[in-house]
């Protein structure tokens, strides 16, 4: 939990203000006292006994989002929309949400729309992934910051994990405490053998951050975790196939989704 609060004390201002609407993102990479986490028998039996099997972990996040903070924008966070296994029922990502603070409507906890990860739906037109503007809030009227109707509010407590499709169109609501809301996101692929060829590329480069993304101290990784760090993650370490990644795609082809009802 120290580690957690000085990582937060890490993100610097320029970092807070382009990342408005996220809060803090600081990938887990920087800090290896994680692994026991990423590894934590109460997590994997749990994922187990939702038969998530054959695990492999690509990243992970600490998020903390500011008191007196907008809501967090509408999305998800699947990149592999080009193939067609993405519009079946099985999910090749799933995150793991660990609360380390209550959440609540007040102070921004998880919203969801129920569905979302397999049937289209009229927001999925207005994302264009993780916008940079949106991610600053230039428009806080902008739908995607707004409630939308079928979604259900997931307060948490400290200590609660919640486990989602990447798929599933997520938001949370504005922070209008003056407290911070924290909580890690761990992501894992399940069903590692199945999956296609080029997911497995793609998340084998994020594990090692060859990927960009929006987060600080891209020059950690796992790999350069100590070696007792790195033999608790050994298992689920993911191993690069030969071959390109996946076509990067945030944004479903709503015409091989389902239609969505209210």
């Amino acid at each position: 939990m120290l580690a957690s609060f000085l990582n937060v004390e890490r993100a610097g201002v320029a970092h807070r203000a382009a990342n408005r609407s996220q809060g803090s993102l600081i990938n887990i990479a920087t800090e290896p006292g994680y692994a026991e986490l990423v590894a934590a028998p109460e997590i994997l039996n749990g994922l187990a006994g939702l038969g998530f099997c054959d695990l492999r972990f690509q990243s992970g996040f600490l998020i903390s989002k500011p008191g007196n903070s907008p809501a967090l924008f509408w999305h998800q966070d699947w990149w592999g929309w080009s193939l067609e296994s993405s519009y079946l029922a099985r999910p090749q990502q799933i995150g793991v949400m660990v609360y380390l603070s209550r959440t609540s409507v007040a102070n921004g906890c998880l919203r969801v729309l129920p569905g979302s990860h397999l049937r289209s739906h009229r927001l999925h037109g207005s994302i264009t992934a993780h916008d940079a503007g949106l991610s600053r809030v230039d428009d806080e009227r902008h739908e995607l910051y707004q409630s939308v109707q079928g979604e259900v509010a997931l307060p948490s407590k400290p200590g609660d994990v919640l486990v989602i499709d990447a798929r599933i169109l997520h938001s949370a609501y504005p922070n209008t405490t003056d407290q911070e809301r924290m909580l890690l996101t761990l992501w894992y692929h399940p069903f590692w053998p199945e999956l296609p060829q080029s997911v497995r590329a793609h998340a084998a480069d994020e594990f090692d951050r060859e990927v960009t993304d929006v987060t600080q101290f891209r020059d950690q990784t796992h790999r350069c975790w100590p070696p007792i760090a790195v033999k608790k993650i050994a298992a689920l370490v993911p191993d690069r196939p030969d071959g390109p990644q996946v076509e990067f795609n945030r944004r479903p082809d709503t015409s091989r989704m389902e239609a969505w009802r209210d």
